[in-house]
């Protein structure tokens, strides 16, 4: 039956939207159908698809590797006020991955529902909860429909972080709240610094600033409770693995043109190795991320 409600958005969304539990409440079956409200141009095709694609390949590592992302996660949820009438609320889970973060929410709200780009990340969890695959920039949810949003080192692969935060502004009911984290400018730099030793192409994605950040969330009406960027940072015995540790998470897909192409040659990844700045002999990776909490107006609709 959602399947049915969520035929019309497989005929705008970039990337299939497909069920992968479908024992779900009327309620979610009643939200969890056409968008309507933005018209929001076309994500980035090639991007997602590599984004899939890479994440999907990444969903049986990706808990083990995911120190920074946990840190993150745990902060978030720090933000979330526990009120006992969050019991009679929806949360969507939106990039929850392998449902990592699912469990915590379910003892906070009375329902959750998950999304997720990748198939095989919403497929690796045996836990029980219904969950959608679909893109993020083409939310199937109705306007005024969910109580709360979590998302967890997701939104920074939006193809349009701006239209997003109007799409989830959209979706949640007055008043509704969204806690979100997002790699920001500043991210990875050690990789950038190693990788300057080779060539002057970018070998790692370019984030938004802090600043954007806040003026996005602030022209799409949200009320910011709370902006803080925190710098988390994961240690590894050699350059080489600490590399390694991007592609692991499936955080190696490129959102911008001036990308090398082919592989690295052995003799340029040790150069690159030689050059990474170590730090009491460990090569670190440090990212900047920002911890939001978000209101949506009680009084104003868009």
């Amino acid at each position: 039956m959602i399947a049915h409600a969520l035929s019309n958005i497989q005929k705008q969304a970039e990337c299939k939207t497909e069920i992968v539990e479908l024992k779900v409440s009327q309620n979610i079956k009643t939200i969890a159908s056409t968008a309507i409200g933005i018209t929001k141009p076309p994500a980035n095709k090639s991007l997602k698809k590599a984004a899939q694609s890479k994440f999907s390949k990444a969903a049986e590592q990706y808990n083990s590797h995911a120190n920074v992302q946990k840190q993150a996660a745990s902060d978030l949820f720090k933000l979330i006020k526990a009120k006992s009438q969050n019991k009679n609320k929806l949360c969507v889970d939106l990039g929850a991955g392998p449902l990592v973060n699912t469990h915590t929410l379910q003892n906070e709200f009375g329902q959750v529902l998950v999304i997720d780009l990748s198939l095989n990340m919403l497929k690796s969890s045996t836990l029980k909860s219904p969950r959608i695959c679909a893109d993020m920039d083409n939310l199937p949810l109705q306007a005024n429909s969910v109580d709360a949003i979590f998302s967890n080192f997701a939104v920074q692969w939006s193809a349009n972080f701006e239209l997003l935060m109007q799409s989830l502004y959209r979706v949640l009911k007055p008043g509704g709240q969204a806690y979100i984290s997002t790699v920001v400018a500043g991210s990875l730099n050690e990789i950038k610094t190693a990788f300057t030793e080779l060539d002057n192409s970018s070998h790692i994605n370019s984030f938004n600033t802090h600043t954007y950040i806040n003026q996005s969330v602030q022209k799409a009406g949200f009320a910011i409770n709370s902006s803080q960027k925190w710098v988390y940072t994961d240690c590894y015995r050699t350059p080489l693995k600490a590399i390694k540790s991007i592609k692991a998470i499936g955080a190696t897909t490129h959102n911008h043109t001036n990308t090398r192409q082919g592989l690295l040659t052995k003799s340029a990844l040790q150069k690159v190795c030689n050059a990474y700045p170590l730090i009491n002999n460990q090569a670190c990776v440090s990212y900047h991320v920002v911890l939001l909490s978000l209101q949506k107006s009680i009084t104003k609709f868009k």
